[in-house]
């Protein structure tokens, strides 16, 4: 069962301690985080859940090893003042837009170079660019086969996108959070919530627009 943090300051006093060298509080940290993380990267990695455990563990070498010099103001951006560190928004972790941020970023890495890979391997052997692309148009593919299309399509598309407008997608169309969760989950306002999710959601059209042009 994942654990809770009752409140901010019994987080931030986990944090300073795990900062400080205490281990205990810094697995306390990663239990309670663990769970949600791996999720959200398995959805941004269209179901890849190996791939997800291994980011979210990366994810987590990285914050031990830089939490010396971390500061909750560091990492927030758009911040409203329900959010902001220090206050007691409901439902918002001092870690977690630092977290989300690094795991992101690794992931869309990751989908960038399986993507490069692809289009290599593609055109090695005398295909198309997007070989997803061609199934999507044939129109004789089974309903797995489908369904395994869309979902690299979506790994494809992400990989195009800035990192905090692939969180709030993701977040919000696969995850189903509303605005306001994703606000305080990763230490924004609901407002640059919208405009991201606006944002990556046209460029997620253009992207598949010019998946659709590789085929034509």
């Amino acid at each position: 069962m994942e654990q809770q943090i009752s409140d901010r300051d019994g987080e931030l006093a986990l944090i300073e301690r795990a900062a400080h060298g205490d281990a205990e509080a810094f697995r306390y940290l990663v239990v309670f985080y663990e769970g949600r993380l791996i999720a959200y990267l398995t959805q941004m990695l269209a179901g890849d859940r190996e791939n997800a455990r291994d980011i979210a563990q990366e994810t987590f070498i990285v914050v031990y090893q830089t939490l010396p010099h971390w500061k909750p103001s560091d990492y927030a951006s758009d911040v409203s003042d329900e959010v902001r560190p220090g206050r007691s928004g409901n439902g918002t972790q001092l870690l977690a837009p630092w977290l989300y941020r690094i795991a992101t970023n690794r992931a869309l890495s990751l989908l960038r170079k399986q993507d490069v890979r692809r289009r290599v391997h593609s055109t090695a052997n005398g295909r198309p660019g997007n070989s997803a692309a061609t199934f999507a148009h044939s129109g004789q593919q089974s309903s797995f086969e489908d369904g395994s299309i869309a979902r690299e399509l979506l790994r494809v598309a992400l990989s195009t996108l800035a990192e905090e407008d692939a969180a709030c997608l993701v977040l919000h169309y696969v995850s189903g959070e509303r605005y306001g969760e994703i606000a305080a989950r990763l230490g924004m306002s609901s407002e640059a919530v919208r405009k991201r999710v606006s944002r990556a959601l046209i460029a997620l059209r253009k992207a598949y627009r010019l998946l659709d042009m590789e085929v034509c």
